[in-house]
């Protein structure tokens, strides 16, 4: 399976601090999209799961709002925007 190095915030603790981390990222699955982030933020749901109020397993790379270029789609998707 392809790889591709990426650097991600990752939360490795309860309350701790988010660290900048190379990591080692899968070609994306037949549903999956692989986008070049450019811009992002924290959101509420960021720091819940910091301060545990949501329960996601540690370590973690949170973040679902960004904005970016798709750089790669899985074999099944056909519409993309």
């Amino acid at each position: 399976m392809e790889m591709t190095s990426v650097q991600a915030a990752v939360l490795r603790e309860e309350n701790g601090a988010f660290q900048i981390e190379e990591l080692q990222l899968a070609a994306p699955r037949e549903l999956e999209v692989l986008v070049r982030i450019v811009a992002t933020g924290m959101c509420h749901t960021d720091a819940a799961v910091r301060s545990r109020d949501i329960g996601t397993p540690l370590p973690v790379v949170v973040g679902h709002e960004g904005a970016g270029v798709v750089l790669e789609c899985g074999s099944a998707v056909s519409d993309i925007r």
